[in-house]
């Protein structure tokens, strides 16, 4: 129902979901709400709520540091269903008081489970944070080997990314491949809306520490496989590139 990277309104929501007009407001204006087997989240992060509150909330990476309400706590039963296994949590962000929400996606919870209020989860969007989720990296390294059956630590450098980026980028740019012009909505249905890899033009292991990342001069969405290609060669080829590739088959 929702793209990952787009923006609604809570009336968009209720639309949606086709909310009666009695049932509007409550708790959907304070944070999370709970609708059949979802929660709803909205998060406001750098700015104050609509209760005057301004809570820690920020992007570690593409990890979301997020606090509930004033009093809350983990005994709460609220608490509890965002943090178990029964019920989907649906997540939204904004930076800006007023503007619409951008959609992040289904949140996988890390709690950090402390006396001090308000609790604080943490959400995971497919990140190498969260288990069974895949990970997609930029240091791609082609001439690797590895043994099957038998159990290896590996070690990986993680560069820190920053997901209002990658969100700006998909949003400007849309969800189709740059290279090979795949969109995942059109060939998949539903479970493809939204989906797409966001490729460093430069990789992030030569960005340095202070550096700002411009969504649309430094991000260009591709998919998985041309994700792939693009660094099959060090330095990684440019899109450019890879494109001329394909149309010499």
């Amino acid at each position: 129902m929702y793209t990952v990277g787009s923006t609604y309104t809570r009336n968009d929501i209720y639309v949606a979901l086709s909310i009666p007009d009695d049932q509007r407001g409550g708790d959907w204006l304070n944070g999370y709400h709970r609708h059949e087997s979802d929660y709803y989240v909205f998060c406001n992060i750098g700015v104050a709520g609509r209760t005057g509150h301004d809570y820690d909330n920020h992007w570690e990476g593409e990890r979301l540091v997020w606090h509930g309400k004033t009093k809350s706590h983990f005994d709460q039963s609220s608490i509890q269903n965002l943090i178990s296994v029964d019920y989907r949590v649906l997540v939204f962000y904004r930076d800006r008081d007023r503007d619409p929400f951008t959609f992040a996606g289904f949140g996988t919870p890390i709690p950090h489970r402390s006396v001090e209020r308000p609790a604080r989860i943490d959400w995971v969007f497919g990140s190498d944070d969260s288990e069974q989720t895949p990970v997609y990296t930029d240091e791609y390294v082609a001439e690797a080997k590895f043994s099957e059956g038998r159990r290896i630590q590996v070690y990986v450098n993680r560069y820190e990314r920053d997901r209002r980026a990658r969100d700006l980028c998909v949003r400007h740019f849309g969800a189709t491949c740059s290279v090979c012009n795949v969109n995942f909505e059109a060939t998949y249905g539903d479970i493809g809306r939204g989906f797409i890899h966001v490729h460093h033009i430069t990789p992030v292991s030569e960005l340095g520490d202070e550096y700002t990342v411009n969504p649309l001069n430094d991000l260009i969405p591709v998919c998985p496989n041309c994700h792939a290609m693009l660094h099959r060669s060090n330095p990684p080829l440019t899109v450019d590139e890879l494109k001329r590739r394909i149309t010499m088959r």
